[in-house]
C-alpha cells in the first residue's frame, strides 16, 4: 500500500500542476503550424472530392443521352440532384461559419490575417452564442435528409457515411454534461485555439463531401458504371537538359495526356497549389536561388478514369542551378542572410578585388577589404533576394540567397538552465538574459520584460508581479528574495528586443524549483 503523501508533497504535486497550465497557456507555433498543415490537406482534398462528384452529375447527362441507360437516368438523376443541393447548403453553411468565426478573432480583411491562437473567440462564437447548435442540427438534418432520399440508399451506404455527431473519447476526460449537443460543441469548440476551430470546420465539410460523393456514386452505379469521359488531348514533351555540351547525350521524352475539361487535376509543387489551365496543365515560374542541385515535390491528385476513385501520384524533380565560371558568393557563417546583423560575405569574379563591386536587392552591402563583404537586408525582406556581381560595373552574375528573421533567442536566468537548481545560485543571478543557441552571430537581445510568480509554504497564492529591464526589481526583486528551498517559480510572458529593433513575445517561459 502506498505511504499517504504529507500535505508538503500534495502542496508541490498542486504547484506543479498549476505552474504546468500556466506555461502551457501560450499555444506554441509548431502547434499552429501542425493545424495549418492539416487544413491545407484538407482543403486539399475538398477540392479533389467536388471534381469527383462534379464528374459524377455531369455523367448522368450523358446517361440520359444513352437510349440503354436514359431510362434508369432518368430515375435517378432526381435523387442525385437532391443529393447535391442537400450537400452544397450545409457546405456553404460551414463556409460563412469560418468566416464569421475569423471575424470574431479580428480579421485583418486587407490582409487576411487574424488571431490564430486566440481561445475564447471559438468559445465565444460557438459554446455561448447560437451557431454551434445550429452547426449540430444542420450537420444532423443533412445526414437524416440524405438517407431520406432512397431507402435501397440508406441500407447500403448508411454505414459508410463519415458524417457522426459522436462525441469523441478523450484520455484526458471529458467533462460531460449529459446534454448531446453541449457536450458535442464543447468537445470541438470550448476553449479551442481559432485555427484549430477553422481546421474542425474544415473536416465536417470534407466529410460531407465525402458522404455526398458515396450517395452520388451509389445513385449512378445504379444506372450504369460511372464513365469519364475524355474530352482534352495535350502534348506532353520532356527533355533531359536544356544545356549541353558537344557530345552528350540528349534524351526527349514525349506522349499524349488525355484530360475531361470538367475534372482537372489538383497539382501542387513543395505544398503550393498550381491552378490549371484549360487543357489540364499546370504550369509554375519562379527564380531560382543559390547556386548548386536542388529538387522540387510535385503531387498530380486526379479521377481514375477507369474505376472513378480518386488517385495521387508524387514525383521528385531535380535540377541544377549554375553560375558563370570564376563567379562565387558564399555566405561565411551560414546558408542564409539574417534581418538586423552583419552578415559577411565573400565574393570572387575572377577578376582583381579592386575591379569588383556587389549590388544586394534587399538592402546594403559594403565592402570590407580583399573579396570580403558586409550585407545588412532591410526589416521585412523576407524570402529569396539576390546579390549582383560587377566587374567594372557591368553584371558578371547573381546569386540567390534566403533571407530571414533572427530565430528566437533562450531566455535563461543567468546561466541557469530551468529544472532544480540551488535557491542561492538562483538569486545570485539577478535576472534574465535571453541569447542565440548554436549560432554564430553575435546577436545581442535586449530583455524588455517578464513576468515573475512563485508558489511556496510561505507563499500559498500564486500571484505573478510584472518586472521591467533584465535584472528583477521592486516587487519581483521582492518576492524572490524571500523565496526558500522548496519553493516553485515560474517567470512568463518573457519580451526580448532584437538587434533589426523588432520586439517579440517568447513562446516558451522557464520553470524553477529551488533546492
Amino acid at each position: 500500500m502506498a505511504l499517504p503523501k504529507d500535505p508538503r508533497q500534495k502542496m508541490i504535486n498542486i504547484m506543479y500542476l498549476v505552474l504546468t497550465a500556466l506555461l502551457a497557456l501560450n499555444v506554441s507555433a509548431e502547434i499552429l503550424n501542425a493545424f495549418k498543415v492539416v487544413e491545407f490537406s484538407l482543403s486539399g482534398s475538398n477540392t479533389v472530392l467536388t471534381e469527383s462528384n462534379n464528374s459524377i452529375y455531369s455523367n448522368f447527362e450523358e446517361m440520359l443521352k444513352d437510349p440503354k441507360t436514359s431510362e434508369k437516368a432518368a430515375l435517378w438523376k432526381p435523387k442525385a440532384d437532391q443529393i447535391k443541393v442537400l450537400a452544397e447548403a450545409v457546405y456553404n453553411k460551414i463556409e460563412a461559419y469560418k468566416q464569421g468565426l475569423k471575424e470574431e478573432s479580428d480579421l485583418d480583411k486587407s490582409t487576411g490575417e487574424y488571431k490564430e491562437d486566440d481561445i475564447e473567440a471559438p468559445t465565444r462564437y460557438f459554446a455561448e452564442g447560437p451557431n454551434g447548435a445550429s452547426l449540430y442540427q444542420a450537420l444532423g438534418e443533412f445526414r437524416v435528409k440524405l438517407l431520406a432520399i432512397d431507402n435501397d440508399m440508406a441500407k447500403q451506404v448508411g454505414t459508410k457515411l463519415p458524417l457522426s455527431l459522436d462525441v469523441p473519447k478523450s484520455n484526458a476526460g471529458n467533462s460531460m454534461t449529459g446534454d448531446k449537443v453541449k457536450d458535442w460543441i464543447n468537445t470541438y469548440f470550448h476553449m479551442t485555439p481559432t485555427v484549430a476551430a477553422l481546421t474542425i470546420l474544415s473536416k465536417f465539410q470534407n466529410d460531407v463531401k465525402n458522404s455526398e460523393n458515396i450517395a452520388a456514386a451509389f445513385c449512378a452505379n445504379q444506372v450504369g458504371s460511372v464513365k469519364l469521359v475524355l474530352d482534352k488531348f495535350e502534348p506532353l514533351v520532356g527533355t533531359s537538359s536544356n544545356y549541353l555540351m558537344p557530345g552528350e547525350e540528349m534524351v526527349v521524352t514525349a506522349g499524349l495526356g488525355a484530360f475531361n475539361s470538367n475534372v482537372k487535376p489538383v497539382v501542387t509543387i513543395d505544398g503550393r497549389a498550381i491552378s490549371v489551365n484549360t487543357s489540364g496543365v499546370a504550369e509554375s515560374k519562379f527564380s531560382v536561388g543559390a547556386a548548386g542541385t536542388k529538387s522540387m515535390n510535385v503531387t498530380v491528385s486526379f479521377i481514375d478514369p477507369n474505376t472513378g476513385e480518386n488517385r495521387t501520384v508524387s514525383k521528385k524533380v531535380n535540377y541544377t542551378v549554375g553560375v558563370p565560371s570564376g563567379v562565387a558568393a558564399s555566405a561565411d557563417k551560414m546558408n542564409v542572410l539574417y534581418i538586423g546583423v552583419d552578415n559577411p560575405l565573400t565574393i570572387t569574379a575572377g577578376a582583381g578585388s579592386e575591379k569588383v563591386s556587389a549590388q544586394f536587392s534587399a538592402g546594403t552591402i559594403t565592402k570590407a577589404g580583399g573579396s570580403k563583404y558586409i550585407v545588412k537586408p532591410a526589416a521585412g525582406s523576407y524570402g529569396d533576394q539576390t546579390v549582383t556581381i560587377l566587374v567594372d560595373g557591368k553584371s558578371v552574375g547573381k546569386v540567390g540567397f534566403r533571407v530571414k528573421q533572427l530565430p528566437n533567442p533562450t531566455a535563461y536566468v543567468g546561466n541557469l538552465r530551468p529544472g532544480a537548481v540551488p535557491s542561492a545560485s538562483f538569486k545570485a543571478m539577478g535576472g534574465i538574459i535571453a541569447k542565440l543557441e548554436d549560432s554564430e552571430f553575435d546577436a545581442p537581445f535586449e530583455v524588455v520584460s517578464y513576468r515573475v510568480g512563485a508558489l511556496s509554504s510561505d507563499i500559498p497564492d500564486y500571484a505573478p508581479v510584472d518586472n521591467k529591464g533584465p535584472r528583477w526589481a521592486g516587487a519581483a526583486a521582492a518576492l524572490i528574495n524571500k523565496l526558500k528551498p522548496g519553493a516553485l517559480v515560474a517567470i512568463t510572458d518573457i519580451t526580448v528586443k532584437g538587434p533589426d529593433g523588432r520586439t517579440r513575445v517568447l513562446p516558451s517561459g522557464l520553470s524553477y524549483n529551488l533546492k
